[in-house]
C-alpha cells in the first residue's frame, strides 16, 4: 500500500516507518479493517471508502475478498490515442478550390458561386477554402466601395459596367 508523507508530500510504501525524503515518522496503522490506511480515521463498518479522505479501505476489501474470492492485481492501462489521419480534400474539391481561388482573385461571379458552393460542403478543408474565397470577395466589395466613395472610381464607370453585364458590349 502507498502512503503520502504529510510533511513533504512524497509517496512511499507502507513497509517503511519513515519518509525516505524528509525522515517524517509515519503513524502506526492497526490492522483494523475499518481504519483508513492513509489518515488513520476509524470508519463505520459499512464504509468501503474512508469518510474523511476518500481512500479505499484496502484491508476491508482484502479481508472480504479473501474469504470468498482472490483479488487480482490492479492493472491501469494507458489509452494510446493515435493521431487521426489528416483530412485531404476530395479530388473534385481540390479542382474546385483551385478554380475558386482563380475566379475569386479575378473578381468574377463564377468565383462567388464556387466559394458559396465550397462553404456549404461537409468536408472541413473545402469549407475552410470556401470561407477564405468569400472573404476575398468581401474584401473586393469593400475596396470598390471605398474607391467609389472617395471619387477614385467615377459613376460613369459603374454605369458602363452595368451595360456590359447586361450584354451591351458596344459601351466599351
Amino acid at each position: 500500500m502507498i502512503r503520502r508523507c504529510p510533511q513533504c508530500g512524497t509517496t512511499a510504501d507502507d513497509q517503511y516507518g519513515f519518509c525516505y525524503k524528509c525522515g517524517h515518522e509515519f503513524p502506526k496503522i492497526e490492522a483494523n479493517i475499518d481504519t483508513c490506511p492513509a489518515c488513520g480515521f476509524n470508519n463505520p463498518p459499512e464504509a468501503e471508502y474512508c469518510v474523511k479522505c476518500g481512500t479505499p479501505l484496502l484491508f476491508k476489501q482484502q479481508f472480504e475478498t479473501t474469504s470468498t474470492t482472490t483479488i487480482g492485481p490492479i492493472v491501469i492501462q494507458k489509452e494510446v490515442v493515435q493521431n487521426p489521419p489528416k483530412e485531404r480534400p476530395h479530388r473534385t474539391s481540390r479542382w474546385l478550390i483551385f478554380f475558386g481561388y482563380i475566379f475569386s482573385i479575378l473578381g468574377g461571379v463564377i468565383g462567388l458561386i464556387i466559394a458559396i458552393y465550397l462553404s456549404t460542403r461537409k468536408d472541413p478543408v473545402a469549407r475552410k477554402h470556401g470561407h477564405i474565397q468569400l472573404a476575398i470577395f468581401v474584401f473586393y466589395i469593400a475596396l470598390i466601395a471605398i474607391f467609389y466613395a472617395t471619387g477614385n472610381i467615377p459613376p460613369e464607370a459603374i454605369a458602363q459596367y452595368k451595360q456590359v453585364l447586361a450584354g451591351n458590349f458596344s459601351a466599351l
